[in-house]
């Protein structure tokens, strides 16, 4: 398996892998809904504000996760990042593949000066990549989250998540509160 920092496989690739993963996962309806996000997170995000990054295997994708800026509302001295979304083929799930591209790219995203990065999804698949649970009341998501327990970030740098703190906003094409 290979990962990279998106590269060879083109945006209609890594949409459609997310139209079907979260069609199969959670319905038709939420599988148009994610495959439009990451489309519009392709077309609309400059390289300053999304890494996608990929698993991929003789010429197949895999997975992709894309990570994208956090803006805070008062300056902050931390660069922070939210993993959102990631899709894995469904017929590659619990083989070690996302876990293995969300390490990758916690190591790039490193090297690159991020100090965090959050995330808003299962406990139970995140924890296994580092991510701890993190109070929405200390950082304060751009909308109410309809299950609080699935906010949770990681340290990238050695620092203490009880640095990260305030209100955040993020990238327009996740700004909407239907994806919070």
């Amino acid at each position: 398996m290979q990962f990279e920092r998106l590269g060879q496989h083109s945006h209609s690739d890594i949409t459609t892998l997310f139209t079907h993963v979260f069609s199969d996962s959670e319905g038709a309806n939420a599988g148009l809904q994610i495959g439009a996000l990451t489309d519009q997170m392709q077309r609309e995000c400059n390289t300053d504000e999304l890494m996608p990054f990929i698993a991929h295997q003789q010429g197949t994708l895999f997975a992709a996760v894309f990570f994208s800026q956090l803006y805070f509302k008062h300056p902050s001295k931390v660069k922070a990042m939210i993993l959102s979304p990631m899709a894995v083929a469904s017929s590659q799930q619990g083989k070690g593949i996302g876990q293995g591209l969300i390490h990758f790219a916690l190591n790039d995203l490193k090297a690159y000066g991020v100090d965090f990065v959050v995330t808003y999804g299962d406990p139970k698949f995140y924890s296994k990549t580092g991510f701890e649970p993190m109070s929405d009341q200390q950082l304060i998501p751009p909308f109410a989250l309809s299950f609080p327990h699935g906010w949770q970030a990681v340290s990238l740098t050695g620092k203490a998540l009880s640095e990260l703190v305030g209100e955040i906003s993020c990238v327009a094409p996740l700004n909407q509160a239907e994806y919070w």
